[in-house]
């Protein structure tokens, strides 16, 4: 009696757990990333591995909105003036259409920051921009 007790007493517990895969509250991250962002450093290699971050003055800005999109001060694209892209938050990608090809940056949020890298095209080296939230 007291086995049938034990494993009737494992099986509540074992299937009370979640069956969900473990995936990231995308809802979460959208609310953490929604607002305005400022850059405030820009990380470059000279290819060496010696690169450090640098600080900006009045960066540029990135605004993400709870829809998807987001809006930059400056052009997503080379030598075509298009300041809004998409954001998928559960890929943490930026995407922008841009005449040639498309642009990619990857994202991540770390410790109250937004590092964002290229994606496609990628730095031969070591290459990033750390944003800071700006007040709403």
């Amino acid at each position: 009696m007291k086995n049938l007790l034990l494993i009737v007493l494992l099986a509540t517990m074992t299937c009370s757990c979640s069956t969900a895969p473990n995936s990231p509250d995308i809802s979460l991250d959208k609310e953490d990333i929604t607002g305005k962002w400022q850059l405030t450093e820009s990380l470059a290699d000279p290819g060496d591995g010696s690169g450090t971050w640098q600080t900006v003055e009045n960066g540029k800005t990135l605004e993400f909105d709870e829809d998807g999109m987001v809006y930059s001060s400056t052009s997503f694209c080379y030598g075509e003036e298009i300041n809004e892209a998409t954001y998928d938050a559960s890929e943490k990608m930026i995407s922008s259409n841009c005449a040639d090809r498309n642009v990619e940056l990857s994202y991540e949020l770390k410790e109250g920051k937004l590092f964002v890298t290229p994606h496609n095209p990628r730095c031969i080296e070591a290459c990033g921009s750390k944003y800071s939230k700006l007040e709403d």
